[in-house]
């Protein structure tokens, strides 16, 4: 849809709190940011931090926000980011967290008051639980936005809760960057990259990766990789600080573990490792899945990730099952790396040939596009 008519171009808002290049959150939004200049529109990114290289084509507009903490934060970038669509002259506003007022919300995270259900009730009054809440409340009100939904069981989550209108969601495909694919030259590739973090053909390499570690579960894959033979190495890759996990191991533990902080080449990193490790507390998708999944990388994660039904779908790997247990996640763990690269590799790679995995930002910008606020 690239060169739409002048009638039909648009000034689009795209709100998001924090950007940094290594997040799935943030790389969907660059995503969905290149596809809508791609097809004419401008667009402008309110954020209130923004880090690494800007987006062709995409205006950054900081917004200030004040707050001694995070709950705090959001509600004046909340309140900021309604002040500047008063005054932008914006067609559509595009949200990729809570926020009052906006035209479309995608909808990254997990639906809040379902995690709120299970608090004790004077727990649901503390201002960090009450500030979220609302937020989200204002995104399903009645006369609130498009909420395009990651997957089956988060629109499931918000129906439980809201009573949302057939016309006021949509489910949206996953959305992967091509070059996760395995490439021609991979086994090249995995070779090359071994070798420069001083791996042997003969260990079994684990990666766990994923900005925020806390919630990807880097503890519980800690104690499963501490039940591995010595031949067992494990990468933790992400936008993280990993040495409060690290600071109680044993030293022989602890070197055979490569932190190597946010890196550009995931791509061949997941070449060189044998097999994930991702089993996250909670994830409304875990795009990692997916592309490990179509790079040909075994998976081994739990079923409270949104995007671990394309694991099961894909047999690209196996889920543990709420509710979590370390004994299962050890023992799972054990098992695939006997049995490495096992049938989970191929069945990956085959799945990664289908062409519906790689259309998220155009399906997104078909839904900004056509949606009458």
């Amino acid at each position: 849809m690239a060169g739409i008519a002048e009638a039909h171009r648009m000034k689009l808002a795209m709100a998001l709190y924090h950007y940094f290049p290594y997040g799935g959150l943030q790389r969907d939004f660059a995503r969905i940011a290149r596809e809508a200049v791609s097809r004419g529109h401008e667009v402008v990114a309110l954020v209130s931090d923004w880090q690494g290289e800007t987006i062709d084509g995409v205006t950054v507009q900081r917004i200030h926000v004040s707050g001694g903490s995070n709950h705090g934060r959001m509600r004046s970038f909340a309140r900021g980011v309604l002040a500047a669509r008063a005054t932008g002259g914006f067609d559509r506003l595009v949200g990729f967290n809570r926020l009052p007022g906006l035209d479309v919300y995608f909808a990254a995270d997990s639906c809040f008051a379902e995690h709120l259900s299970s608090k004790p009730t004077p727990v649901r009054w503390l201002p960090r639980y009450a500030s979220y809440l609302k937020l989200e409340q204002a995104v399903a009100a009645a006369n609130g936005p498009l909420i395009l939904f990651l997957n089956d069981d988060q629109r499931d989550q918000y129906l439980r809760h809201y009573p949302l209108a057939a016309n006021r969601y949509s489910l949206l495909p996953p959305g992967i960057e091509r070059d996760r694919q395995r490439p021609a030259d991979h086994e090249a590739l995995r070779q090359q990259t071994r070798e420069s973090l001083g791996v042997d053909e003969q260990e079994t390499l684990l990666l766990f990766l994923g900005s925020g570690f806390k919630v990807k579960g880097l503890d519980r894959a800690l104690k499963a990789f501490a039940t591995l033979p010595e031949t067992a190495k494990l990468m933790i890759v992400g936008n993280d600080h990993a040495d409060a996990y690290l600071s109680g191991l044993a030293e022989s533990l602890r070197c055979r573990i490569l932190v190597l902080g946010p890196r550009d080449d995931v791509t061949a990193l997941m070449q060189a490792a044998d097999m994930l490790l991702h089993p996250a507390y909670r994830e409304s998708a875990g795009m990692v899945l997916l592309e490990a999944t179509v790079a040909g990388l075994p998976v081994l994660t739990t079923d409270t990730c949104g995007y671990a039904r394309y694991v099961r779908e894909a047999g690209s790997g196996e889920i543990i099952l709420s509710p979590f247990s370390q004994q299962a996640l050890d023992d799972t763990l054990q098992k695939m790396v006997r049995q490495l690269p096992g049938p989970w590799q191929e069945n990956g790679v085959e799945y990664g040939r289908n062409p519906a995995l790689y259309c998220l930002a155009q399906t997104v910008m078909d839904q900004v596009e056509n949606w009458t606020p």
